[in-house]
């Protein structure tokens, strides 16, 4: 599931209105039955939360920070914390997000409900109601959710990526296209990455240039992530644009320089193109970056072999076969060069 980015649950929120906590807590885990309480960095806060039980903000901060990590945990700290104060809104807000975290959608709905009852202008909390709903699949609700986000000129785009997730879900896959794309053009370089991803993946599957454009916007709105450049390299590679397509994967390296698959397909083209010694160095650099990927070590084999270095090529067929024991190819790659 994805992670959230906790500045908007750090954001503190002052409001006065008050409701009840949403029912059905979690069962909060005995804190000396459970190690993770104790980790480095966790260990003060359970220590304190044992001297101060009813100190609902030593919760929160400890739900905060086992969040990616323990998300069950996570969620029973903000529950509790929740519960002993239903008076500050980032606290059901942060317990919406670890129920989404967990893939509880009906009990982040009521929990964004709660949030909104005590913060009823924050259209981040909206947002996130709105796609609570529609995780649930209640496109009625999400739909009304939407309109009330869309309200806010400041907000519009986020309706709009709503929109198109609703869209998608529904197999409407032209107007999610229109809705993103209309989104988009609204945000500018402050649209959400993965909402530009999202379309410039909608217009790839189609075999449209426009494609590489938002591939572009992504990568500028996030140079450290290496997936719009690998993008970019597998569209051009299936329109045959190989020095296009080489050029992108090596920008995605220079971006993320673990891309494992950026590697693989620098490898291929190499191998489609017979320049075997240029695919044996990209093979082994896909194996140094998944030191376990018995297709690394095939294909890097079979570049050893067509350069004739046999015994180079039987060690890595060997290797491929010692982590995938069933590999018909490998098998067959290796009984012949041993032959």
């Amino acid at each position: 599931m994805k992670k959230i980015c906790l500045i908007f649950l750090l954001a503190a929120v002052a409001c006065q209105q008050k409701k009840q906590p949403v029912q059905q807590t979690a069962t909060h885990p005995a804190a000396a039955n459970d190690s993770a309480l104790y980790a480095p960095g966790i260990a003060p806060l359970t220590d304190s939360i044992q001297r101060f039980p009813t100190a609902s903000s030593l919760y929160y901060r400890r739900g905060l920070l086992l969040f990616n990590t323990q998300p069950s945990l996570a969620l029973a700290d903000l529950e509790k914390a929740t519960s002993l104060n239903a008076s500050v809104p980032d606290f059901p807000a942060a317990a919406g997000e670890a129920a989404i975290n967990n893939e509880l959608y009906p009990k982040a709905i009521a929990y964004f409900r709660q949030a909104l009852a005590l913060s009823p202008a924050d259209n981040y909390l909206k947002y996130r109601l709105s796609l609570a709903l529609i995780e649930n699949k209640n496109y009625h609700s999400a739909d009304s959710a939407v309109n009330e986000l869309a309200k806010d000129v400041h907000s519009r785009d986020r309706a709009g990526y709503l929109r198109a997730r609703m869209a998608e879900e529904q197999k409407d896959t032209s107007a999610a296209i229109n809705y993103l794309t209309d989104a988009i053009s609204l945000a500018g370089k402050n649209s959400q990455f993965d909402a530009v991803m999202e379309l410039g993946y909608l217009l790839s599957a189609r075999n449209m240039p426009k494609a590489l454009q938002y591939f572009l916007l992504a990568a500028q709105i996030d140079p450290t992530s290496g997936d719009p450049m690998m993008a970019t390299g597998d569209f051009l590679q299936a329109q045959k644009n190989y020095p296009a397509a080489i050029e992108a994967y090596k920008q995605c390296i220079l971006a993320d320089a673990a891309y494992t698959n950026a590697y693989f397909a620098l490898g291929d083209i190499a191998r489609l193109q017979q320049r075997w010694k240029e695919g044996g160095l990209y093979y082994g650099m896909a194996a140094k970056t998944a030191p376990t990927s018995a297709t690394a070590y095939y294909l890097r084999g079979l570049c050893e072999e067509k350069l004739g270095n046999k015994t180079a090529a039987k060690e890595d067929y060997y290797k491929a076969l010692s982590f995938q024991k069933s590999y018909p190819e490998a098998q067959a790659a290796l009984d012949r060069v041993k032959g």
